[in-house]
């Protein structure tokens, strides 16, 4: 009996396989190309993940890869280009299922708890009170939706600084960035070879701003990429994130993290550079100078860069400029030539979000809801330019995060926003003595790379993108470099 069932288990195996993979073929004939060979590529690698033994190392490689992949499928939309909305993301793909596994085994399984760290309170304290301003926002449902999203932000947060207790865990996230950087570099490829007619379904490209044209330069067009991130500035951000940590990587030497390594980090760091050039954004370019000068100056004086080191980094960038406006002329025409009016854009929008903060000065507004109170806070500055141009800068926010946050959540939601940055930015950088450099090293990184959007902070809006995501995904990795320092080495924190 047990035969004959195992015999006829052998012929149904083939026929319900087939079935299945005859139904998919038919719910997937409507997709594009490039979602046909991503899906594929992902049940490959959810397959690889069963057949490792090990699905939650996986999921967490995946979900660091896909941190930075702004793909989506919105499932609650509001009205409007600035507004909430609540999706599923690419790296939702990892994350979801990673995360009701981290729950299941932490609570459920193992009732252990979250290894607190006094850090962690900031960004409890700035998701509870976006939560408190949706009592008094004028639009609940939008505001809502922003906190759910605010809200996952900490879950990612606190499941990264949870998830890495093993150099070998730091080792996979980043890999995974790694591999991400590869992504955005390829993609941004095939736009320049295409001229931008390279796209990938669900990808939220927009073409404002992807085009310049210099007229006192003879009318010389130059295409932005801008990668998985739907516009060059974004691309821009995102390689002031992870630009720093590559720069750590490559000072640390070969002797320190291995030839094969060091030899891919300065590849990656290189191509870059170039890509962060291309974007043309002057934001990208102010942000990762400063970020690369933090880097530097702690650097030199924890004894990771010495002075030599330093002099010839400044003759190369030296260098470096001088090729640059020889080979790519665009970039210096982006300093001297006109923006299009988005510096003037810039300034009034800053304009109007001063004179939203001067009539909601403690509370704000409420969570997303600058665009309703920019609507019925008109100042002076509008009087100087055409109703279109009005009604062009009343469609989005102001590009600046920290007048954005005021402007929503009053003075005391800034404070905690403000704390919030310090404390990820100077918190790596307090302890005395690193037993091992190469933590150091990477803490560094990832400090530089907050603090770098602590600048970009300053030119653009941050609204509710991928951004923020990676924002709270460089607080969890910075916690759990602490964590590894305070395990394996013998840091004291400096009071």
């Amino acid at each position: 009996m047990v035969n004959a069932y195992q015999r006829k288990g052998v012929e149904l195996g083939p026929l319900i396989a087939a079935f299945l993979m005859s139904l998919t073929v038919v719910l997937l004939s409507e997709l594009s190309l490039a979602w046909l060979v991503l899906l594929f590529l992902g049940i490959g690698y959810v397959a690889l993940a069963f057949l490792s033994g090990n699905v939650k190392n996986f999921l967490f490689l995946g979900m660091m890869v896909g941190s930075s992949i702004d793909i989506n499928k919105a499932l609650i939309n509001e009205s409007g280009i600035y507004t909430a909305d609540l999706s599923i993301t690419f790296m939702d793909v990892f994350f979801l299922p990673l995360l009701a596994l981290w729950l299941f085994e932490k609570f459920l399984l193992n009732r252990e708890g979250v290894q607190w760290n006094k850090i962690y309170l900031f960004p409890f304290i700035f998701i509870i009170w976006c939560w408190i301003s949706v009592s008094y926002a004028e639009a609940p449902r939008p505001a809502i939706l922003m906190c759910v999203n605010y809200t996952r932000y900490l879950f990612i947060f606190i499941l990264i600084a949870d998830f890495i207790k093993t150099p070998r865990h730091l080792r996979y996230a980043l890999f995974g960035l790694g591999v991400g950087i590869a992504l955005h570099l390829l993609l941004a490829v095939l736009q320049i070879i295409t001229k931008g007619a390279f796209q990938i379904q669900g990808s939220k490209i927009t073409t404002l701003g992807t085009r310049l044209v210099f007229e006192n330069a003879g009318g010389l067009h130059v295409f932005r990429p801008s990668g998985f991130l739907g516009h060059p500035n974004v691309l821009a951000d995102y390689l002031v994130f992870v630009l720093p940590v590559l720069l750590t990587l490559f000072l640390l030497g070969i002797k320190r993290i291995g030839r094969l390594v060091w030899l891919g980090t300065t590849l990656f760091f290189i191509f870059g550079i170039v890509a962060l050039l291309l974007t043309l954004s002057r934001a990208g370019w102010l942000s990762f100078f400063f970020a690369a000068l933090f880097i530097l100056i702690l650097g030199y004086l924890k004894g990771v860069v010495s002075s030599q080191l330093i002099a010839r980094l400044i003759v190369l960038g030296m260098v470096g400029v001088m090729c640059i406006i020889i080979v790519f002329p665009a970039a210096l025409l982006r300093l001297t030539e006109s923006d299009q009016r988005s510096t003037e854009s810039r300034f009034i929008m800053m304009d109007q979000a001063l004179l939203i903060i001067d009539r909601n000065f403690l509370l704000g507004v409420g969570m997303s809801g600058y665009n309703r109170a920019a609507n019925k806070n008109i100042p002076e500055s509008f009087a100087n330019i055409s109703t279109w141009y009005q009604n062009q800068l009343l469609k989005g926010v102001v590009h600046n995060k920290y007048l954005l946050v005021m402007a929503e959540l009053g003075l005391i939601g800034l404070v905690i926003f403000l704390l919030m940055l310090w404390k990820f930015t100077t918190v790596a950088i307090r302890y005395r003595h690193w037993k091992d450099p190469v933590y150091y090293s990477v803490a560094l990184g990832l400090s530089a790379g907050v603090f770098g959007q602590i600048i970009f902070f300053v030119f653009d809006h941050f609204h509710a993108d991928i951004r923020l995501t990676l924002l709270f995904v460089y607080f969890g990795l910075i916690a759990a470099v602490i964590k590894l320092q305070e395990t394996d080495g013998d840091g004291v924190i400096a009071e």
